[in-house]
């Protein structure tokens, strides 16, 4: 090959300036095939320190992990120059494709961060021909290093949420504060406590990112109410319509289970079966099926019937177009009527609604909702998925805001 093809090799190929290809060839180590590609830097051999000319003293070889073609790993072997100097003695000419005792250059380790954005750890070890301690060494240095500059990174926002998520099992739980204007991950701490959302708030509030706050959208979780209480005035809070529709349901499912109960052991099986999806679905959301089998209902049981009715009046509550004060007094009416009944969890759930209103009432006022917050919930469980769990959080974290946050911008 000549000299010009030599140096391309290097330059566009393995994207190494300042060096050219001696020889390339295939061999096979541990059983393994890999590409041997012999480089030596261009120009005359000097004294790296005072850039003298000398003669090659001798040959230091060292073999670098850099990158895989068609799944076979690519190894540079670097023949590195060493002379020795009069005034300095003998010492290797410098190079800044590895970091010193590393036995893989600059390149793999972007490679490796850029591959696990993507894949499981065990894939990239695959593809890169590399072990998989190797792959999660690398990963978590470079991540813990992104980490220095993630609040530089993280842009101010107007609008946030904050949730919680299961990262592993026996109730082990995070706290995930998200910026709702472009669905990323800010941040995840440890727990689901008023500390855990505080420590989230304040590490970035004290830098000035939510100097401009409008929102932030949380559940009906007291610890999270008292922390950004702490922080915000509570106009700032709005609860998510869809945890408020999920919590309702919850009350519909065990108003079923004390009907349920009543009924003979026949009838009680077969409410289960065919009533229970029904009466948890929206009216709006109904086929011809799901009225018919409404209708039904209303002529088997009466109260099951009515309790229905009475959860779709609240829900009806978030389709309509409604101001602050109208919405104050729907919720008015329908705790009034609530209390005329027999449904204790009901009547419960009326209670929560008269303490939190003016809390409720601030989703009339902005409309936003915990949407994008659940979508990336389901994200995290399929990190937690492709890593079979994770048992250092710290790493977990990280994981978490490579893929969903703005440690890679």
């Amino acid at each position: 090959m000549s000299n010009s093809l030599n140096v391309q090799i290097c330059d566009s190929l393995l994207n190494v300036q300042g060096f050219f290809t001696e020889s390339i060839k295939k061999v096979v180590y541990n059983k393994q095939p890999q590409i041997h590609f012999n480089l030596r830097k261009l120009g005359h051999a000097c004294c790296p320190q005072c850039g003298m000319r000398l003669k090659t003293h001798d040959i230091r070889t060292r073999y670098l992990k850099h990158s895989s073609i068609l799944l076979t790993p690519v190894i540079l072997v670097l023949n590195l120059r060493r002379t020795k100097c009069p005034v300095c003695g003998i010492l290797t000419e410098k190079q800044d494709i590895a970091e010193v005792n590393k036995q893989h250059t600059k390149q793999f380790e972007e490679e490796v961060l850029e591959y696990t954005r993507e894949l499981s750890n065990k894939a990239t070890a695959k593809l890169l021909g590399t072990t998989i301690s190797t792959v999660y060494r690398i990963d978590k240095i470079g991540l813990e290093n992104l980490d220095k500059s993630l609040i530089s990174k993280t842009p101010k926002t107007t609008k946030l949420s904050l949730d919680e998520t299961s990262y592993k099992k026996h109730h082990n739980y995070t706290t995930v504060l998200t910026n709702q204007e472009d669905g990323k991950i800010i941040d995840i701490s440890k727990g689901k406590s008023k500390n855990s959302a505080i420590e989230l708030l304040s590490k970035y509030d004290k830098h000035g990112k939510f100097n401009h706050l409008d929102t932030i959208a949380i559940d009906f979780s007291q610890s999270y109410i008292s922390a950004v209480s702490d922080f915000y005035a509570d106009h700032y809070i709005v609860f998510d319509k869809f945890h408020f529709s999920r919590i309702v349901n919850r009350k519909m499912e065990i108003v079923r289970r004390l009907i349920q109960k009543e009924l003979p052991e026949e009838e009680r099986y077969d409410m289960k079966k065919h009533v229970r999806w029904l009466i948890l679905r929206r009216q709006k959301n109904f086929s011809q099926h799901h009225t018919k089998r409404l209708q039904e209902l209303m002529l088997v049981n009466q109260d099951l019937y009515k309790a229905y009715l009475i959860k779709e009046d609240l829900l009806s509550i978030f389709d309509e177009e409604l101001e602050a004060n109208d919405a104050e007094e729907r919720f008015t009416v329908w705790c009034r009527m609530v209390n005329d009944t027999n449904f204790i969890p009901f009547k419960q759930l009326a209670i929560q609604i008269k303490k939190r209103l003016s809390l409720l009432l601030n989703w009339f006022k902005y409309r936003v909702s915990n949407a994008k917050a659940e979508a990336i919930n389901n994200k995290i469980k399929t990190i937690i998925k492709m890593a079979y769990g994770y048992k250092d959080f710290d790493y977990f974290r990280l994981k978490v805001l490579q893929r969903c946050g703005y440690l890679m911008e």
